[in-house]
């Protein structure tokens, strides 16, 4: 008991560390969208298995799985029956934003390409824009206007002398 709470008040501690990369609430809206995704592509799994196509319900089975998936890295809270788990969502904390927006991206797209109907969008696209939120923190913060002037090229400086141009 006394290790999971160290390891809660740890997270905690890097949650809400002020010399990170991004502030606090962009953090718990990534996470945020990524938990609602894995609820809503379970619920819309469970209404489109009354599906006739196959190609659907094996999209189906996939957006079930992957928001099942999703809510075991995102939420291990909701999974504590499950003894491995807890490994699990330290190794997927552990990586680099970019591998959880591909991950994310990837595990979106697939139920959608198989089957485009409502409840596929809808499940697996929140998926998708989870994966989208971890990608632009993956990217970091744009540049400061000075950083970007010096950094660019000297043809689209406004202190070139353009009077010379036909």
């Amino acid at each position: 008991m006394g290790a999971a709470a160290s390891g809660v008040s740890t997270q905690m501690q890097a949650e809400h560390d002020p010399n990170a990369a991004f502030p606090w609430w962009v953090r718990f809206l990534a996470k945020g969208v990524a938990i609602l995704g894995g609820f809503l592509s379970l619920f819309f799994g469970v209404l489109g298995l009354i599906t006739l196509s196959a190609t659907c319900m094996v999209a189906i089975l996939l957006q079930m799985t992957a928001g099942a998936f999703v809510i075991a890295l995102e939420a291990p809270f909701c999974c504590q029956f499950v003894d491995f788990i807890e490994k699990i969502a330290r190794f997927s904390e552990s990586r680099a934003l970019w591998h959880k927006a591909a991950i994310y991206g990837i595990m979106g797209l697939i139920p959608i390409f198989l089957c485009i109907e409502i409840n596929t969008v809808l499940g697996s696209g929140t998926i998708f824009a989870s994966g989208v939120i971890y990608g632009f923190m993956a990217l970091g913060k744009k540049a400061d206007r000075n950083n970007m002037m010096a950094a660019g090229d000297p043809a689209w400086s406004p202190q070139v002398n353009q009077s010379n141009i036909p």
